[in-house]
């Protein structure tokens, strides 16, 4: 696997995590304008529908309280009048007394200010805004926002100085009609300003909590899922790892069984040959028995190095080309009987005494044959590492599997233990004596456990290998256990 595809997964990961917090930043931010120009806009709308209420009663007073009694009384309006001013005067801030107004201004139809709630403004020209003139011809008024400084601006110069927005209202100042056939009279044009300013800071102070809150949860969001992302990645390099070494793994067994192969031929081919010299070199001892002494010795060396080599060769021809197991009623005691009395002899002369502590009926289902070269094994590995005289003991128990969950009894098993009174197992090599070709001895071929893995795990069952609690080694050899009546069912 190349590095760029390694690196391929956890890149996108990453890429992932950034490009959603982008997305996530966008998407608050435009939700969050969307949500402040919506309460802006409201703020407004409400400000400028109280404008217009106000404007309409402005009208309504100033007609019905100076203008129809001024024409009753005088003929005409005159503002110049300082008495007729003075009545407007009074009329108009008795309606705004305490709301909040700037500026009222009236101008007439030469587009003049005719009255203003600021006296300076009295018959000016140039102050009246470019839509007077369609206020003038009757048209319904109209309303703006008029600012002192862009509106992008205000969020960064709060706080906005007093006169910063202004809300501006045109207004036609209309009488009633004199008959049901006339039209409606205007009589000027009413302009009303309020500083909403105050309001404005409200609406940019709420725009900017709805940002920051917005901007919070945004990195919040993008906190959690950047914790879950990189836990992926965790998982993933976890998993490449894993699967890197499996890859390998499967290679080299792949190598290993090529190998196997090919070296288990060579050997079956070296037995035939090796069971010929090893015959001759017998025979020819036998003959020159009166011969001298140096041609025995090399004729009994020839011989002995020939059956040692004969049995390594079945040994790595069994592991090889392991054989299946038959499917026969065994008693392992039987068996275990069978193997100590053919090692009573050796062990005598080595001085090695072996304990026996089994119980009756061990039955399992397997092949004698096999469970006796593993049973052998162990027992010849148990005296060579005690190198001298010793004791082996040997136990076998029925019980049930230690694996039972929720209250239900586990699978009968057979536990069978050989512990010697050696040195017991190096706790740093212990874990590599069931890999083949290992082995802690000089001379070994590394398969005698091996082996006897390879038998019992046929069997279905399982080999442990440690210390025992005084000393010595313990190897535990566990297989399924049966029944004189029952069968095996594949």
């Amino acid at each position: 696997m190349s590095a760029a595809a390694e690196r391929l997964p956890l890149s996108y990961a990453r890429t992932l995590s950034w490009l959603s917090l982008l997305f996530i930043l966008l998407s608050s931010l435009g939700l969050s304008f969307f949500i402040s120009s919506s309460v802006r806009e409201t703020l407004l709308r409400r400000q400028e529908d109280f404008a217009r209420q106000l404007v309409e009663n402005l009208n309504s007073q100033i007609y019905r309280r100076f203008a129809l009694p001024t024409i009753l009384a005088n003929g005409r309006i005159a503002l110049r009048q300082p008495t007729q001013y003075e009545h407007l005067d009074r009329v108009v801030r008795s309606v705004i007394e305490g709301l909040p107004v700037e500026r009222l201004r009236i101008y007439d139809f030469t587009r003049r200010v005719a009255y203003s709630s600021d006296k300076e403004d009295l018959g000016r020209a140039g102050l009246a805004p470019p839509n007077v003139d369609d206020v003038l011809e009757g048209s319904a008024g109209s309303s703006e926002i008029v600012s002192s400084i862009p509106a992008w601006q205000a969020p960064f110069r709060v706080p906005l100085k007093e006169g910063t927005f202004v809300l501006r209202v045109l207004y036609p100042l209309k009488g009633e009609p004199m008959g049901p056939d006339h039209k409606v009279p205007v009589m000027g044009a009413l302009e009303l300003t309020q500083d909403i300013t105050d309001d404005y800071e409200r609406v940019l102070a709420f725009q900017g909590i709805i940002v920051v809150m917005c901007l919070l949860s945004s990195v919040l969001l993008f906190g959690v899922l950047h914790l879950l992302i990189q836990r992926a990645e965790r998982i993933l390099a976890e998993r490449m790892q894993k699967n890197r070494q499996l890859e390998n793994e499967l290679h080299s067994n792949e190598r290993l069984v090529s190998m196997g192969r090919v070296v288990a031929s060579i050997a079956h081919e070296i037995r035939n040959p090796l069971g010929i010299i090893r015959s001759s070199a017998e025979l020819l001892q036998r003959r020159t028995a009166t011969t001298d002494a140096g041609t025995s010795r090399i004729l009994g060396a020839i011989y002995d190095e020939a059956v040692r080599l004969s049995q390594t060769v079945n040994d790595f021809l069994d592991y090889a080309r392991p054989r299946q197991p038959r499917d026969d009623l065994v008693d392992v005691g039987l068996v275990l009987d069978q193997a100590l009395a053919f090692l009573e002899g050796e062990f005598s002369r080595r001085g090695v005494t072996v304990e026996r502590d089994l119980a009756p009926e061990l039955f399992v289902r397997g092949d004698k044959d096999l469970l006796y070269r593993a049973f052998y094994n162990i027992l010849v590995n148990g005296q060579q590492a005690m190198d001298g005289p010793g004791t082996i003991l040997v136990r076998g128990r029925r019980r049930e599997s230690p694996e039972a969950q929720d209250g239900h009894a586990g699978q009968p098993e057979v536990a069978l233990e050989f512990l010697d009174s050696g040195p017991g197992f190096d706790p740093a090599t212990v874990s590599s004596l069931l890999d083949p070709f290992f082995t802690p001895k000089e001379g070994g071929t590394g398969l005698g456990l091996p082996i006897v893995q390879s038998i019992i795990v046929g069997h279905g069952g399982r080999i442990e290998l440690e210390n025992g609690d005084r000393g010595g080694a313990l190897v535990r050899v566990i297989l399924p256990a049966t029944t004189t009546g029952e069968t095996r069912h594949e």
